[in-house]
């Protein structure tokens, strides 16, 4: 496990918190805006148990919303790819704050999903946006944790100086890699489960060094990660590297759902309590937002936890698993539904493919934080239903 913590100053948070301070001469991180794009396609749970041909195999429709909490997702239109979703997030990031293209100076493409092998997908995205020959450009690949490990990455570009800010943009297209060609329930439930829950989206998150005047700011005050490569078995797309490069066969996302999501009930927990201890945050006070994958998985990781259920963002109900997009459409989200107004103190927490877990902990350093405008749906608990 690697930890990346910032000198500790006492006495001003609530709930006798710490509150972090970048060491002196060294710039601090601020998350100071994010935002997201879904395609117009919406596609329900109970269309999918169709296509995968599941009544046919005995199972009732309406088992796969209630078993795993997603009741549709979005599919991309067939000119919309990785990058055009980026692109479309990165640009509305950018409107929001109201920041000129050419003062963006970091770029990090950050996703499973690609427009093509090379150039990187975030050449295209770089060109799309217009911004300048001299950005630092690069794409971040972690599986679903691809955009928190580029949130991590893009914290240590502006905390060593390198860069002033760094714009994160993640551009999901994995539909393609669902198997609708499901042929029995064992089958089911160790290869192709998780990819009936998948949708698109894109997302980005602006980083700064500097604090704007605007109040929905938060600073990255925490930072954890670790991995455990003897599980990247569990869930895989072997096509495309040089092991299965043309085998048309291994572009279907596999994975053994119930022992990927026992490996993050196992590991996510400990970490979140640790980093939580760390910072002297009271587990009943913060708020998460989690990859998720099932409420029945983002249910257990709360228990284990300690932190209630109810602390949790859920969008999964509405957009499905939408890889690395999931945590910063999130946290967009948190920025404009009042999620940030009852939860100051927020862990951002993935659980990605192979296995690989990583944490960022971020304050929001204004209490004049904007009225809710939007109804904040609590988390529930998922239904008991077998498959």
């Amino acid at each position: 496990m690697r930890w990346m913590q910032w000198r500790p100053r006492r006495g001003n948070g609530s709930g006798g918190g710490a509150a972090l301070e970048a060491p002196e001469g060294q710039p601090s991180c601020f998350v100071i805006g994010a935002d997201y794009y879904v395609p117009e396609w919406d596609v329900s749970s109970t269309e999918i148990e169709r296509r995968a041909g599941l009544p046919e195999l005995g199972l009732r429709l309406g088992t796969l919303e209630a078993g795993t909490g997603v009741k549709s997702r979005r599919f991309a239109a067939p000119h919309e790819h990785p990058s055009t979703l980026a692109t479309v997030a990165g640009e509305r990031v950018l409107k929001r704050l109201g920041m000129e293209r050419k003062e963006v100076s970091a770029l990090l493409f950050a996703a499973n999903t690609l427009d093509e092998i090379e150039p990187i997908t975030a050449m295209r995205v770089h060109e799309a946006l217009g911004l300048r020959d001299d950005v630092f450009v690069a794409d971040v690949r972690d599986a679903c944790n691809s955009a928190l490990k580029a949130m991590i990455l893009g914290s240590g570009l502006i905390r060593s100086g390198i860069v002033p800010n760094v714009l994160i943009a993640v551009g999901e297209r994995l539909h393609d890699g669902i198997y609708l060609n499901v042929r029995s329930r064992e089958e089911l439930m160790t290869r192709y489960l998780s990819a009936l829950t998948l949708g698109d989206a894109g997302a980005a998150v602006l980083l700064s060094a500097q604090r704007p005047a605007a109040a929905r700011c938060a600073q990255v005050v925490y930072q954890s990660w670790e991995v455990d490569s003897t599980k990247r078995h569990l869930a895989h797309i072997e096509g495309g590297g040089t092991r299965y490069l043309g085998d048309p066969e291994k572009f279907y996302f596999i994975s053994n759902a119930k022992k990927l999501c026992q490996v993050a009930a196992d590991r996510l927990p400990p970490m979140m309590r640790q980093v939580c201890g760390k910072l002297g945050w009271d587990l009943s006070s913060i708020g998460v937002i989690p990859h998720q994958v099932s409420k029945g998985i983002t249910a257990t990781v709360a228990k284990l936890s300690g932190i209630p259920l109810r602390n949790f963002l859920v969008t999964l109900d509405r957009f499905g698993n939408t890889g690395a997009a999931t945590i910063p459409m999130a946290l967009a989200m948190a920025f404009e539904n009042g999620f940030v107004h009852s939860f100051r103190r927020i862990l951002l927490v993935g659980g990605a493919a192979g296995f690989s877990a990583a944490i960022l902990a971020i304050e929001f350093l204004s209490q004049q934080l904007e009225q809710v405008s939007h109804h904040i749906e609590p988390a529930l608990e998922p239904q008991k239903v077998p498959l």
